[in-house]
């Protein structure tokens, strides 16, 4: 359960570099989270704990985009992350670790290889891809914290700009990251322990905010973004195999 002999500063050094990640690239604190957390406290710890975090981050980044944010484009894929995330909180009890860990794996290895190919996708003109996308962000957020890809792939299929994404996208995640918390809380995984490390991830947490926010004008996030995906390739390999 331990990498450096120190629990609580393993976790915090993952919570700086996701915050580092996503306050430089725009993207990946809960997937670069939960590349690594799961392997130092196991899913039924890290997903609460990530889940806890985002609604704190994604509260933040949404309160500096407020102006702009468009909820009519977006209200369908609320209505149904607000059906699906407490089923997929349910699913984080129910299936093998073995097997979850394999399936969280797949995801990472799967958003790396759509982010490297840039694939050309078509444009979305049913709303039945709305509700899809906020559905299987809902359930991924709720099962392993990571609903970003579906809502990654959308935004993209809707040509959105960053600052659209951004603006529009971060109310979801903030809504799903609240629902996943609520309901883990109404499930029991909201332990003194994940508490603990919530606490303790604070330092780092706030520094990787900080930090990448500092850098993200001083350096090419393309470059940056390109390192981070390989880690992520790597950990999800780690996660299958």
């Amino acid at each position: 359960m331990e990498l450096f002999g120190n629990e609580y500063l393993t976790v915090s050094c993952i919570i700086f570099l996701a915050a580092l990640t996503q306050s430089i690239t725009g993207f990946g604190f809960a997937i670069v989270s939960m590349s690594f957390l799961p392997g130092v406290l196991g899913l039924q710890t890290a997903v609460p704990l990530v889940a806890l975090l985002g609604v704190t981050l994604n509260s933040i980044i949404w309160f500096y985009y407020r102006r702009n944010s468009d909820f009519k484009a977006v209200r369908r894929l609320m209505i149904a992350s607000l059906i699906t995330t407490p089923i997929g909180a349910l699913m984080l009890d129910r299936f093998p670790e073995a097997i979850a860990l394999r399936g969280l794996g797949l995801i990472i290895i799967s958003y790396v290889v759509y982010d490297w190919l840039k694939l050309a996708l078509p444009p979305l003109k049913s709303r039945f891809w709305d509700y899809l996308a906020g559905g299987l962000s809902g359930t991924l957020s709720g099962a392993y914290a990571v609903g970003g890809p579906p809502l990654v792939v959308y935004a993209n299929c809707r040509h959105w700009t960053g600052k659209e994404f951004k603006s529009n996208i971060t109310p979801v995640f903030c809504l799903i990251a609240l629902l996943a918390t609520i309901s883990h809380g109404w499930q029991g995984n909201l332990t003194t322990s994940v508490g603990r490390f919530a606490v303790y991830s604070l330092p780092g947490f706030a520094c990787g905010l900080w930090l990448g926010t500092t850098l993200a004008n001083k350096m090419n996030p393309l470059i940056f973004r390109q390192i981070t995906l390989a880690l992520l390739l790597v950990a999800g390999l780690k996660l299958v195999i």
